[in-house]
Order: structure tokens, then sequence, then C-alpha cells
């Protein structure tokens, strides 16, 4: 069986059936690791591996998953931390159903990812492979790739094995092109069970677009308003993550006095005590900005808090500036700009440098000063604040001593509870916020997929007590356990659904709700004991209730994850 043309470099491989060619072709592309939620559809698969030692193939890893988006998390948290994307194998209608809100924060993250499901079989009989079993009936699906249309770049089904290293070349073109995203290919069991008779394959991939660069005119516009303006200003939410972009975005602000701020940062995009960092309240900064540029920025103001000044210069630049596939989206603009953050920026620093702005870089970082100091200020007086008045643990002091305590290089994945505005992160890809979906139990998943990527770093998650149980716990403590993933999580415990009560008392600050310790539908006492959940998998767990025990509870926890290297949780109580 032969799929190329004869001048490109083939390989002739002993493989036996469909599956082992899929499974082969997805090594050979770069894929490490297949995280994986079996059922009676990955049948050929498993008879794929079992084979491994007599035909001496070379597949990606399996990672057994026990939930669906714990798989689709951790393919997730593997990509932001290694920039390599990977694939997930998910059990037909049902297990696809049930990764799609993983599936939702990978689309929006722009997230490259081979998200695969099996397909029920397609015959009743006289087919190997065909159905078995009665529910071979009920998980049929009229339209299976539909669930997840809106959510990935492509969908297709693999209909015979005569193609199916074009279709895998085509998925992993599509997935890495910009703006990178999941795809969706559902496989027949039929199919992957299709004997061959050998298989030959390309040596290497077909190349896939190359990423978009900005146009010249428009550099040259950007670089014209920012040296121009009195006030020039940079937003940034998901540049950093590209980790080189955060040295590029530095050195361009430092050599022509320019400054940053955050918008709702789900990266490190640029050191946060350093002097032209002017914090994350950029309602606080819009009023001064005359030039303002944002980076890879989905929401880049709240129009209900105002935008921009009347007639500031304002430019938006990401791969996907429009974000075409938000519904709804209108932020008015001078300027957009279809590109990747990296060349923008170094193209931006040539046109800067040509017009000679950098001789007034000096003069005007002196001018940011004052509102740097305001932004530092402001944290240290809400941490002195907390401090003097004590009580039960806050998330700010949860944030302080997680602060003070982390270790150097460590990996932070946040889902709701460090509050980032209190966090200091100088080195680019060690802080990783929820997507911008907000699909809940993200970060659990998340973290043992970076921990898979950078082994030898400590990563700790944190996560509100919701947000955990959305995770699945038992099915993550259980991965964490059997993959040697020393993950440690803590659980900010205030037994309520936090967003959901400050959504309501933010438009009803008057009314009955307003005047409820507890607004109706946000509880979730009884609380379990959360750090069971830990020592159920052979895990540390703690609980911690009093502000006095947080920091030593944290470094028995941090001791267990560097030291014995297991899992460890601390169910930290708070207000």
């Amino acid at each position: 069986m032969t799929a190329m043309s004869t001048s490109t470099p083939t390989s002739t491989l002993a493989i036996e059936t469909v599956a082992e060619a899929y499974l082969a072709l997805l090594k050979s592309r770069g894929i490490d690791y297949l995280y994986v939620n079996a059922g009676t559809d990955s049948v050929s698969l498993v008879e794929a591996f079992a084979r491994l030692n007599e035909s001496g193939l070379e597949f990606p890893v399996p990672i057994v998953a026990v939930h669906e988006n714990l798989a689709v998390g951790m393919a997730h948290g593997y990509y932001m931390v290694s920039r390599r994307p990977q694939a997930v194998m998910l059990h037909v209608s049902v297990g696809a159903a049930n990764g799609l809100c993983a599936l939702m924060n990978a689309a929006r993250s722009q997230t490259p990812m081979l998200f695969t499901a099996g397909r029920t079989p397609l015959f009743e009989e006289g087919r190997f492979g065909c159905r078995s079993g009665d529910i071979h009936w009920a998980q049929e699906l009229f339209d299976q790739g539909g669930m997840a249309r809106e959510l990935v770049k492509w969908d297709y089904e693999l209909r015979d094995g005569a193609n199916v290293e074009q279709v895998v070349d085509r998925a992993d073109a599509i997935m890495r092109s910009e703006p990178t995203g999941p795809v969706y290919l559902t496989l027949p069991r039929e199919v992957l069970a299709q004997r061959l008779d050998g298989f030959t394959m390309r040596t290497s991939p077909p190349s896939a677009p190359q990423p978009p660069h900005p146009a010249p005119d428009d550099v040259a516009r950007i670089a014209e308003a920012l040296a121009n303006a009195e006030f020039p200003l940079i937003v940034t939410s998901a540049s950093g993550a590209d980790p080189a972009t955060v040295p590029l975005l530095t050195r361009l602000c430092e050599r022509f006095g320019i400054a940053h701020a955050g918008r709702n940062p789900r990266y490190v995009n640029f050191p946060t005590t350093h002097p032209l960092h002017l914090g994350n309240a950029i309602e606080t900064l819009l009023p001064h900005a005359d030039a303002i540029l944002f980076l890879e920025c989905d929401v880049p103001w709240l129009p209900r808090t105002g935008g921009p000044k009347s007639g500031a210069f304002v430019a938006q630049a990401g791969t996907d500036p429009l974000f075409a596939r938000y519904p709804m989206r209108s932020f008015p603009a001078d300027l957009v700009v279809t590109t990747r953050v990296a060349p923008l920026l170094t193209e931006l620093e040539r046109a800067l440098e040509a017009a000679g702005a950098a001789s007034g870089g000096a003069q005007r970082s002196a001018r940011f000063a004052p509102h740097h100091a305001a932004a530092r200020d402001a944290v240290s007086q809400r941490i002195a604040a907390d401090l003097a008045r004590g009580g039960p643990i806050t998330k700010t002091f949860l944030t302080h001593c997680l602060d003070r305590l982390r270790p150097e290089g460590a990996l932070l994945v946040n889902e709701y509870s460090t509050v980032v505005d209190l966090m200091t992160f100088e080195e680019a890809g060690t802080f990783f916020h929820n997507p911008p979906a907000g699909g809940l139990g993200w970060g659990v998943p998340a973290a043992l997929g970076a921990q898979q990527a950078a082994p030898d770093r400590v990563v700790i998650v944190t996560v509100g007590d919701g947000s955990y149980l959305f995770a699945n716990p038992a099915a993550c403590h259980q991965a964490a356990a059997m993959h040697g993933l020393p993950v440690l999580t803590i659980v900010f415990n205030n037994a309520r659904w936090e967003a959901v009560q400050m959504s309501t008392r933010g438009l009803y600050p008057d009314t009955h709700a307003a005047r409820r310790a507890t607004v109706p539908l946000a509880s979730l006492a009884p609380s379990p004991k959360f750090e069971q959940y830990a020592q159920a998998s052979d895990g540390y767990g703690e609980r911690v209730s009093e502000r006095e025990e947080l920091a030593p509870a944290l470094e028995r926890a941090l001791h267990a994850v560097r030291v014995e290297r297991r899992h460890a949780l601390l169910n930290v109580i708070g207000a």
C-alpha cells in the first residue's frame, strides 16, 4: 500500500492493521503521547500496543486517563509547557461529549490538539469489527462530528485505511497552522481493524503554512504612533503563550520608553516587578494612554467601565485579532494586524530604531514611575491590610504565602484561587491562568500535563473548591499516582461558588441576594474532606484552617512533591 508520489522519501514498516499505521504516523509526526480513555472502539489500538514487542514499531506513549476531561486537559497542559501538540483518544459519542468542556478550553486558548474518538461500528454484520454489543446501536449519532464542529478547526471521519496518511497529515497541518487549535477525527472500529500487507509512509510530513507576519506599512504606522505618543502603552493578555516574546517585549519597552499593562493576563507576558509594568488595572491607565497596542487580547477592555480615550490611537494584533470564532466581539481599533507577536515585536523594534525613537526612551520611561509605584503600593497596601485584619485565611493571604514560598523555577497553574495581581513572575513560561472560556475543571488536569512536560520542575496548581470538584478529583489523583506526576494541588475551600455570588451581588448590589451571607445556588456545603482524595491514591493530604498553619503546611507539601516525589494536596479552609 502506498500513499505518496515516488519522489517523496519513504519508509516501509512491518504493519498489519490500519490501527498500527495510524499510531506509527502519529509518532513520526512528532506526537509523543496519546491521552486515552478507552472503550470498545479502541480494541485494534489495544492489539497494536500489545504487539509492540513483536512489531518493533514506534508509537506514542499511551497515557490512560479515567475521565475524558482529564485526558484533554492533560494534553492541553503538556502543550502549554512543551509547545508540542499531542493526541487524545476518547470513546465514541459519549466519550467525546464528556470531553467537550475541556475541548472548548483548548479551542479558546488556541491549543493545537488531535482530538479523536472512536465511532460506533458502521456495520451490523458481515465485516470484521462490526457491532458486537447492544450499546453499538444506542451510541450511534447521525452526525458525531457535529457536536464539536463549533470548537475545532476541522473535523473528518477516517473512512478507509487507503488514505490514513493523507488524513493524519491534513489534521496535523491544520492544527499547527495559525491560529493554532484542535481538530477532530472520528475513527470507526472496522476501519482501524482493516488488515494491511505492509505500509509505506513519508519519512517527513508535508509542511504547514508559514505563520503570519506583519505588513511593513502596518508596522510603520504602529511605530509612528508609539514614537509620537506622550503615554504609549502595550497591553497583553496571552502574548506570553510563546515564552520567546517576553524578552522581546521587555527590550522593546526599555529601549523606547513604552509602558506595559496586563489585561486579565493568562501567562507571564512581561516581568511583573519591572518599572515599566504598570499593573493589570488598565481602566486606570486608559484615560492617560494616547497610543495603545493590544497584543493577543480577546477582551481588551470592558465596555461598561470605559475604553480608550477619545483620539487615542488603538491597534490590535495577534494571530486571530478579530477572534473570528467568537459570535460577538466589537472593540473598535484604528488598525487590526494579523501576525504572530514575536515577528511583530522584532519588526517594530527596527521601525522604532529607524525613526530615532530610542533617543527619547529614557525620558518617557521616567514618566511612568508614578504609575508603577502606585500599582506596587496598591499590592503592598492590600497585603498589609489583610495581615492586619487577620481572621480566616483569605485568597490574599494564601497568595502572599505562596508567592514567598514558591520554589525558584516552579510552574504555577491557576484556576481562580490565586490573586494574580499580588504575585511576582519574572521568568517566562512559569504562570498559566485558566482559559478565557472558563470551563471549570481545567486546572488540575492541565497541571498534570505540565508536570509531564517539565518533570524536573515543581508544578503547583491553585483551584477553588468548585473548580476542584469539576476536575473529577479521584480521577486526577489516580492519574498522578499512575503516571508518577508529583503535582501540588492547593484547594481554596470556602464552600461556595464565589463567582456566582460575586456576579449576583454585582448585578443586584442592594437587593435580596446582597443581604444573604451566601446567595442561593452558590453554596457547596457540606464540604468533602478533599485531602482524602490525595490520600486515597497514596498522595500527601492535609487540611489547613488557621493562618499560622499555612506556611508550615506549604513547606510539608512541597517536601512531599520535591523529595518524596508524591502528589500532594492542601485543603485550605478559607473565607
